[in-house]
């Protein structure tokens, strides 16, 4: 009997214990899908779980992401490192984020063009030195942010570039109708100016052929 009541007090101190502990929050990069070759709007949220600030974030940019413009972040610095070819490597930004306080930050970016899934891998630096790496997979203690690429997720257009791009033709044709219309009435107004000038024509010789007779 002691042995029932002993396990059943352990079990449900582990339970309070489990309920007590706080869910473990990792940085998070939005949106979760995202479709092929769109400009995207996304954003960058990290918690401070720690008793000290945290001081420093380094992102970096999947193979295939185009970054084009940042967020303005006040407090903070921001500074953006090139791979060889000029493409984005990582976006590092340092200031000062106090303990359970949350950083969000957003920025665009083109997504890559074929489907798959991305992964964001972070590392979030404290005042005290202390680094934690969100470079894992999923089911770690410290996962990376990851985005699905997929033509099945709405498209964005974040920025307005493809609709300037489509925009641009439908003008045109529109222009190009107008004209089209403008030229169609310019040539009836011609041939009734025409028809007009052939019966005057065709009058007066009437006239000088019955004087004539007369």
């Amino acid at each position: 009997m002691r042995r029932r009541l002993t396990a059943a007090l352990a079990a449900t101190a582990a339970g309070v214990a489990l309920a007590a502990a706080p869910a473990a929050a990792h940085v998070q990069v939005r949106p979760a899908e995202a479709a092929p070759g769109d400009p995207v709007l996304w954003t960058v949220l990290v918690p401070n779980e720690q008793d000290v600030a945290t001081t420093r974030v380094e992102l970096a940019i999947p193979d295939g992401v185009l970054p084009f413009a940042y967020e303005p972040l006040p407090g903070w610095t921001r500074r953006v490192t090139k791979n060889p070819d000029q493409s984005t490597r990582s976006v590092v930004w340092t200031g000062r984020l106090e303990p359970e306080e949350v950083l969000s930050t957003q920025f665009l970016a083109t997504t890559p063009d074929a489907e798959g899934s991305i992964s964001w891998k972070a590392i979030q630096t404290y005042a005290d030195g202390k680094k934690v790496r969100w470079i894992g997979g999923p089911d770690t203690e410290e996962p990376a942010a990851v985005t699905q690429i997929t033509a099945s997720a709405p498209r964005e257009n974040a920025g307005g570039e493809a609709a300037a791009a489509e925009a641009t033709p439908a003008g045109a044709a529109e222009q190009e109708q107008e004209q089209e219309d403008e030229g169609g009435d310019g040539l009836a107004i011609a041939a009734l100016a025409v028809g007009l000038l052939a019966l005057v024509v065709s009058g007066v010789a009437l006239l000088r052929a019955r004087g004539r007779r007369g």
